[in-house]
Parts: C-alpha cells; structure tokens; sequence
C-alpha cells in the first residue's frame, strides 16, 4: 500500500511534468510572426556575413590584432557583468596563462578564458545537447573549489537588488528537478528546428538563448554561459563577427536594455503570454552593432596609413561617455601609451576631445 503523502507527492510531479511539456521552446512558436523590421535586420546582418571572407582574405593581419582585442575584451566584460573583475595587468597575464588563479575572481577568468578558447578554435564540432552544456560549465569551474558541471538541486530566483538594498524577485526559473528534462527539451527541439531549416539561424539562436535563460539550469554562472552559448550558436550559423568585436563588451555598455529586454520577454513564460521579440531585437541590435565597428575597423585600417594612430582614435570616437587612458588601453592593447598620449594630444588641438579631470587619474571626453 502506498501512503496518502506518496500518491498527493505522485501527482504533484506527474502534473509538473506535463506542464512542463506545454512550455518549454514556447518562445520558438513567435518565428512565424516576426515583425517586418526584423526580417529587414537579419537580411542587413546576411549581407554583413557575406563579407567577412572578403575581409579575412585582404586583411589578415588586421584581423588577427582584433582578435587579440576581442579575447581579452570578451573575457574581462562578461565577467565584469556579474561583478567579477581584476586589475589589467592582471587580467593579461591570466588570459596569456603567464599566472595561475589566485583568488575566485581570478579562477572564474581563467575558467571562461578556457571555454571561450574552445569555442573559438571547435565551434563547428561542438553538438548542442545537455552533456556538451555540462562539460563547458564544468571547464568554466575547473578552478575553483566546487565542482561544476552538474545542473542546480535546489530551485533559485532572479533577484535586482534596489537603490534601498533590498532585493525584488525578477522572475522564478524552472524548478530544479524539472531541469534535466527541460534542457533535454530544449536541445532537441533546437536541433529539430535546425536541421528542418524551420527558421532563420538568427531566431533560433535567440530564442534557444531566451529559453536558457528563463530554465536558468545552473547554480551560478548562467548569465555567462549564456553569452558563451550565444557566441557558440552564432559561429555555427556562420555568424563569425565575435571573433573581431566582443560582443560581451558591447552586452555591458548596454546592460541596462540588456536587462530590461530580458525582463519584458521573460514575464509570462511560465503562462506561455510572453513576448520574446524584445530579446530577439536586441540581440540582433548587438550584432548590427558589431558589424559596423569591425567594418569601421577594418576598412580604417586597410585605407589609411598609421594604423596604431588610427586605432586610437577609433577606440576614443565609440566611447558614449567620459573614458581614462586605461580604457583607451583595453581597446587597443598592442598600442603604446606614448602614442595614445600623442593621439590624445592631436585630437584635442582638433577640438574633438577634451580633458575634464587633469593629473595621474585623467579623464577625457569628446567635446
């Protein structure tokens, strides 16, 4: 005989899973009905993608230095997302594997600089199901002390800490039993819908991502698998412009539309009302936006003479806010600051900069 509690606890879970069927790759039943304005998008982001072997054949050298820039910019970024974050020397020195981790900042680095190296370098032969998400979020972990690699057993919430220090529950993931099943859902779905060719690589892969997201399958560092999960399914579909341009960089300079784009397509989820175009054009506005900057690079360098000084001054004039010479350093870290000081100096007498705090900590704006 079975007791009372067993049968109630039976058909909690029975019920769970069958809701659990009705919502998970919810967010794929919006690819019929996207909006003109997207569809135009993703054909700007095609002609884009055409190009790049046309750059990688007449620009090789200049790729390569992006490249260098894009790794280290990734790295730092994503990170600096969740709070996590070094010194620059620092951070050069774990990311060229001259040091190893001496603290959990340290060790979360080092353990995306490894996954994100795997991307870069496998992309193509990388499957997408649940085992291949669990050995990357275990390489992410391999230097810190708890064991990665394992899907969360107890259930957790996304919190926004407010001005007052409280914290408000922005929205309740998947409950933890439910997750193996759900990522199995959704890796299958995903591939069924790619190998069909059902829809634009574009959509799937944000919706894939959205759907990640609102699962939420880990304890800690979903957000940062996320992104490398995104980099991962754009590379597959061809989509190779985060090789050249962070796109995590590009995620933190706009982090609070990254948020609230989040926020707008993930209420409802668990109702299946919610709205994930959103999410799906801002996504596809990163892209945009990181196509414009490596063509602008790319061409700058390709006609002009003085690529180091033309760097520079590219990196200053993306800037949307005051910058330090440290930042102008991240942007271009093969550059001297002897001549981002030169620069600096130019630009100023052209009237397109100006110093507002003088001294060892100087900051500068575009006037």
């Amino acid at each position: 005989m079975y007791s009372l509690n067993f049968v109630y606890d039976y058909i909690y879970y029975l019920n769970e899973y069958i809701y659990l069927e009705m919502i998970i790759l919810q967010s794929f039943g919006v690819l019929n009905t996207v909006p003109m304005s997207a569809v135009r998008t993703i054909a700007r982001l095609n002609e884009y993608k055409g190009r790049q072997e046309l750059h990688r054949k007449q620009a090789p050298e200049i790729l390569d230095t992006l490249q260098n820039m894009a790794v280290i910019q990734s790295t730092e970024s994503s990170n600096r997302i969740e709070g996590i974050e070094v010194s620059n020397k620092k951070l050069k020195e774990l990311l060229k594997e001259k040091t190893t981790p001496e603290d959990r900042s340290e060790a979360e680095i080092s353990g995306y600089r490894d996954v994100l190296a795997t991307i870069h370098s496998s992309a193509l032969h990388i499957p997408i199901k649940p085992q291949t998400i669990l050995q990357l979020q275990r390489d992410m972990y391999r230097y810190l002390p708890q064991e990665g690699g394992k899907w969360k057993n107890t259930n957790n919430a996304i919190e926004e800490t407010l001005p007052d220090g409280s914290k408000k529950v922005r929205f309740k993931p998947v409950k933890a039993f439910l997750v193996p099943q759900a990522m199995d859902e959704l890796c299958y779905s995903f591939n069924t819908y790619r190998s069909r060719e059902e829809a634009d690589d574009l959509l799937l892969t944000a919706c894939f991502v959205l759907d990640f997201l609102c699962i939420h399958p880990f304890t800690d560092g979903n957000g940062r698998m996320a992104r490398l999960l995104t980099l991962l399914l754009l590379y597959q579909a061809g989509f190779e412009v985060g090789r050249f341009i962070s796109l995590e960089r590009i995620v933190e300079e706009s982090k609070e539309t990254y948020y609230d784009t989040l926020y707008k397509s993930s209420q409802g989820w668990h109702e299946k009302k919610h709205d994930p175009l959103p999410w799906i054009e801002y996504l596809l506005g990163v892209l945009i936006a990181a196509y414009k900057e490596f063509e602008e690079r790319v061409n700058l360098t390709e006609n002009q003479r003085g690529t180091k000084t033309n760097m520079v001054r590219n990196t200053i004039m993306h800037f949307k806010g005051d910058f330090s010479l440290q930042d102008i350093k991240k942007g271009c870290p093969n550059v001297s600051l002897s001549t981002i000081h030169r620069v600096l100096d130019a630009m100023k007498k052209e009237g397109l900069v100006d110093c507002i705090v003088s001294g060892r900590r100087a900051r500068w704006k575009k006037t």
